[in-house]
């Protein structure tokens, strides 16, 4: 799908600009340039000309590249002692461009230093955000079976959390390393972020971390994780109920809370087009209804793709409008500070209103 890819980039950059550049520098979580190029490797620079598509790699992924690369990219090795800056900054002087847009998201020094040595050539560098960002938001069937597989494979770590939990008996921290390794072991790559694990009162923090407290033996249990594989990640939250004497506060919270997500998924099917923001506010309407007014304070859901947040939001504020194919995460909720939290979460492809995850969301007592 490369081909398909980096002609749609091209079109969005060829009006005003002869060149485009992106650069992956070390440790640079973007994974813009492997659904550019399907290189995955931690650094490299692509060239894109009104005619071809260049990859520039150095020694180590010499090898790597040419296994991974798509159709329609030359692939340029970096000579050995020569710096990645000297080699790219000399190939644009011999394409005779003389404006280049560089995404923006490149570390500042790359650019001071490519500039400098661009010093006296004619070629101007312009800055543009987000092109590639943009083409990622809607997923191609490919992706979205991908991300498919992500879930299932989430689902079952989920199933194998409800077998092996031990409450008092281990702790949020091991739970979490637990369900790491689990997960390596059954084919994921990694997790898509740290898996929150929070109980009782630290349920009610949305991004709490896990901690040396154990598993209540009695009360929430709040478990916000995900896996990637190849390439693809997922995103699930599922809230329990941990021991005898449910409190009627939580059922009635949980109620609220899987009532608002069902009427923002149902806001999910839909043709034609639809704003996020009216997909946020079929959920939060709802709760703030009810008498957890206010405590739901943070936006429905993001997308998700080869990183776990990626563009649309769906959020009061959010200016997105779905066109259908964005695959989103759905997850209202609802916290109770000092007391818990409530937080239900699914991937939803937009349009179609397909549901991905298929983990149980009636209330789970242990």
């Amino acid at each position: 799908m490369s081909g398909k890819r980096l002609k749609s980039l091209r079109r969005m950059w060829k009006g005003r600009y002869d060149a485009y550049l992106l650069y992956k520098p070390e440790k640079w979580l973007s994974s813009d340039m492997r659904y550019l190029t399907g290189f995955s490797g931690s650094t490299a620079v692509f060239l894109q000309t009104r005619r071809r598509n260049y990859l520039i790699v150095d020694f180590r992924y010499k090898q790597q590249s040419r296994r991974e690369v798509g159709e329609g990219l030359t692939v340029l090795d970096v000579p050995p002692g020569e710096s990645t800056l000297d080699f790219l900054s000399s190939k644009m002087k011999s394409l005779a461009v003389s404006r280049v847009a560089v995404e923006g998201n490149v570390p500042a020094s790359f650019l001071k230093a490519l500039r400098g040595r661009l010093r006296g050539s004619g070629i101007r560098l312009g800055i543009v955000s987000g092109l590639v960002g943009n083409l990622r938001i809607r997923k191609e069937r490919g992706e979205i079976e991908s991300i498919r597989r992500a879930q299932r494979l989430t689902d079952a770590l989920f199933e194998w959390v409800l077998n092996n939990l031990r409450p008092g008996k281990m702790t949020e921290r091991e739970l979490a390393f637990e369900m790491e390794v689990w997960a390596r072991r059954n084919g994921a790559d990694g997790m898509s972020f740290p898996p929150i694990v929070a109980g009782n009162e630290r349920s009610a923090m949305p991004h709490a971390k896990p901690t040396d407290e154990p598993l209540p033996e009695k009360g929430v249990l709040l478990l916000d994780f995900g896996i990637r594989l190849d390439g693809y990640v997922s995103d699930m939250t599922r809230t329990l109920w941990i021991g005898k004497g449910i409190t009627d506060g939580f059922k009635r919270a949980y109620g609220v809370v899987l009532e608002a997500q069902k009427r923002a998924i149902e806001k999910l099917s839909f043709r034609g087009r639809r704003r996020a923001k009216d997909v946020d506010a079929a959920a939060r309407d709802f709760i703030e209804g009810t008498e957890f007014k206010g405590k739901f304070g943070h936006g429905l859901g993001h997308g998700v793709g080869m990183d776990v947040h990626e563009g649309p939001v769906l959020s009061p504020k959010s200016r997105d409008v779905l066109r259908g194919g964005e695959v989103v995460t759905v997850e209202p909720g609802v916290y109770l500070e000092g007391e818990f939290g409530v937080r239900i979460e699914d991937m939803v492809v937009a349009g179609s209103g397909e549901v991905l995850t298929s983990s149980p969301k009636d209330l789970v007592v242990l």
